[in-house]
């Protein structure tokens, strides 16, 4: 009898939690649930946060027994790195500390925008917290996940290149970091200096290094920050939605988790193309084509090892292609069509502002704190 893998059961968990925040928002739209349960809450910033912060509190009571699923249970029993039940609820309750206060700090910020300048100024507030989730990128995942940071001796200096980098120390193996800032560095996980060799550790850098050069990930921010405005606009042009009342921003918040789901199904196509043109970018040779895959190989394994996955199962629900995938991608002659890097998941990340609790539902993230702010990447 075949058992089911970890990978695969991460994904069972990740649709059960993401499809019940769909259906609840839906619900909770189609029966004006806000407009009738927060009339006549909030009206000053102190009563806006509190009710907001209620109601990000009650969404994470939906999530939890996912992620507990996720973030504890699912990992002990295929044998992965797995905190006790004491240090899984420590780290899950600091990241949703974190993570609420922030969000209930830019509904506030919203809702003054809103009764001061009407959508325009609110759709103005949401464009700025976008750059400034983006500028802070690093210390939020730090406060978040508990992350540490970690000074880089010379001699994995040698090998991160001499461009600046941050490395930080996570308790997962499964964090990347990824690229980082409105003047974007590298996002270095401390555990790669030993795992990779020198070899693979450079190419690795060079590829992170290829995407802040060429401008990928600039125009990654842009598309991301753009994709969440036209869905933050959408949304606030739903019945009941707007930027003047507790009840009105919720309203919106539920129509934008709407759009944010959209965007998990829409938004790893992309993103796909654009991981196999940046391994393109720096694989030109027979040799660097194998220093790649081998550090690649050594990362799935950190990751869910999936090394292998069906067509249909990776276009609806992985932004990364499998190692498989991106192995045949370099092998063969055809060029990639040109892609938006990681664009699947900061726009994900980018939700925050807009009080979207998926960020933290989805398969790779769910009940995994140090994760939240700096999604996955794919090397």
């Amino acid at each position: 009898m075949k058992t089911t893998s970890y990978a695969r059961a991460r994904l069972t968990i990740g649709i059960l939690g993401v499809g019940t925040l769909v259906v609840l928002a839906a619900a909770l739209l189609a029966t004006q649930a806000p407009s009738l349960w927060l009339h006549g809450r909030g009206g000053s910033p102190v009563s806006d946060a509190i009710a907001l912060l209620v109601c990000l509190a009650l969404g994470s009571a939906v999530l939890l027994p996912f992620e507990i699923a996720g973030g504890q249970v699912l990992p002990a029993r295929f044998g992965r790195p797995a905190p006790g039940f004491a240090g899984f609820f420590t780290a899950w309750t600091r990241g949703v500390l974190v993570t609420s206060t922030l969000a209930a700090a830019s509904g506030v910020l919203l809702l003054v925008a809103g009764r001061t300048g009407g959508r325009p100024a609110a759709l103005a507030a949401f464009l700025l917290l976008g750059l400034v989730f983006i500028a802070l990128q690093e210390p939020i995942a730090r406060l978040t996940g508990g992350l540490r940071r970690v000074q880089p001796t010379p001699e994995s200096q040698a090998s991160t290149g001499a461009g600046p980098v941050r490395i930080l120390r996570a308790r997962d193996p499964g964090f990347t970091g990824g690229l980082t800032g409105l003047a974007p560095v590298p996002v270095l996980p401390a555990d790669w200096i030993d795992l990779l060799s020198p070899a693979e550790l450079t190419l690795v850098m060079k590829r992170r290094r290829q995407l802040l050069e060429s401008g990928a990930w600039r125009r990654t921010l842009i598309a991301a920050v753009a994709w969440n405005a036209l869905g933050f606009l959408l949304a606030s042009l739903l019945p009941g939605a707007g930027f003047d009342s507790v009840a009105a921003l919720v309203t919106t918040a539920l129509g934008f988790h709407l759009w944010t789901f959209a965007g998990l199904l829409l938004l790893p196509a992309p993103s796909r193309r654009a991981t196999l043109s940046a391994d393109a970018a720096v694989a030109d040779t027979d040799e660097s084509r194998a220093v790649l895959l081998s550090a690649l190989q050594h990362l799935d394994r950190l990751q869910d090892d999936e090394p292998n996955r069906s067509p249909q199962i990776e276009s609806v629900f992985h932004p990364i292609p499998s190692l498989e995938g991106r192995r045949r991608a370099l092998m063969s002659p055809e060029p990639t069509p040109p892609g938006a890097w990681h664009l699947a998941r900061t726009a994900l990340y980018l939700a925050y502002p807009g009080l979207s609790l998926l960020p933290r539902a989805v398969h790779c993230n769910a009940g995994r704190p140090e994760l939240w702010i700096h999604l996955p990447a794919d090397g």
